[in-house]
């Protein structure tokens, strides 16, 4: 899901007169008398509202290049969808001879999602920076964190004091194992980041932010740190204690602690999607994934002075499955360190 959601953050950047970019789209299939998915889709309106063109990308993460099977089956796909007015195939691990050639007889432009390591100043003379990203694209990763806390629960109805340790397990309202969350240690885990989303964004951590900013040239590095409590009402999350016999919901936690801003420089990986026919870059990305399943921060450019900073994170319910997510994100000036991301 998230090799899509690159994939449309690309087009974000290499389509600069986009005025709508889909994750999961569904497009009408002639042939079949209903409604397919296709991966990415790029559409662009005039003056009088009316769509001029409209882009169809499929995306494909496989071990081997795709061959001329896998390649014709999309062309058929798209050759059933009238409303595409551009097609293309993008994979991440190439084509064969085969496929290529297929692809050329349907119309149908192939890009590959690659490593890269080429100087930026061949790639997009246009964005004003030159040598290779790792160096060129430096990345510091702001996290706001918990330290020394405690986590006190209330639980309506339960036993004034008790303790939970972290190996203890949490129930749904039948008394089984939570999807989600099945033990407390893990569940903890997931509150301090919930309560660190919401805390990044405010005062007084704004105020410590600007004040004491990362030392660029550290790979480490670290804020002040300053008491904080911090109460969050959790009860939608359908979590259970069993409590003196009796499994009870818990309601709230309530945070204590000290809150600080950690720095560190991160590797992250460096992509560039290319049009294979004559090897142009269409958009370059730093990528680096989150502290959760789901999550990625991605900074992409094109042959353009400006570049977009993205922070994705995905639902639950899009794990599994992405339909008609709206990528429709300003451009700003590069920076490469990203505004404070939130973490445990």
């Amino acid at each position: 899901m998230l090799i899509q959601y690159l994939v449309g953050l690309c087009c974000l950047r290499g389509d600069p007169s986009a005025v709508d970019i889909t994750i999961g789209d569904m497009v009408f299939d002639q042939a079949a008398d209903k409604e397919r998915d296709v991966d990415v889709t790029v559409t662009f309106v005039d003056s009088n509202n009316a769509t001029t063109a409209f882009k169809a990308y499929e995306v494909k993460r496989e071990g081997t290049p795709l061959d001329v099977a896998e390649v014709e089956g999309l062309c058929l796909k798209f050759t059933d969808m009238p409303r595409i007015t551009h097609k293309a195939i993008v994979s991440s691990s190439g084509f064969t001879n085969g496929a290529r050639s297929k692809a050329t007889k349907h119309g149908v432009d192939l890009y590959t999602l690659e490593a890269w390591s080429s100087p930026l100043e061949s790639d997009f003379p246009s964005f004003g920076i030159a040598g290779i990203p790792e160096a060129a694209l430096l990345f510091t990763r702001s996290l706001l964190v918990w330290n020394d806390y405690t986590v006190n629960i209330v639980t309506p109805g339960g036993p004034p004091s008790f303790t939970v340790e972290a190996d203890d397990p949490i129930l749904t309202s039948t008394g089984a194992a939570h999807p989600r969350h099945p033990r407390f240690g893990d569940y903890q885990e997931e509150l301090l980041l919930r309560s660190t989303e919401v805390l990044h964004k405010m005062d007084p951590a704004l105020t410590v932010f600007r004040t004491f900013p990362p030392d660029l040239k550290a790979w480490v590095s670290h804020g002040p740190g300053w008491p904080h409590t911090h109460t969050l009402t959790i009860s939608e999350n359908e979590a259970f204690l069993r409590l003196a016999g009796r499994l009870l919901r818990i309601e709230t936690i309530t945070i204590n602690g000290f809150l600080q801003w950690t720095y560190s420089r991160e590797r992250p990986d460096f992509c560039i999607m290319r049009r294979v026919a004559d090897e142009v870059a269409f958009a370059g990305a730093l990528v680096a994934p989150g502290k959760r399943e789901g999550e990625m921060f991605a900074f992409t450019i094109s042959n353009s002075e400006t570049a977009g900073v993205h922070l994705i994170q995905l639902k639950e319910k899009h794990l599994n499955v992405i339909r008609r997510l709206k990528l429709d994100l300003p451009p700003v000036t590069p920076v490469p360190l990203p505004e404070g991301e939130a973490t445990q």
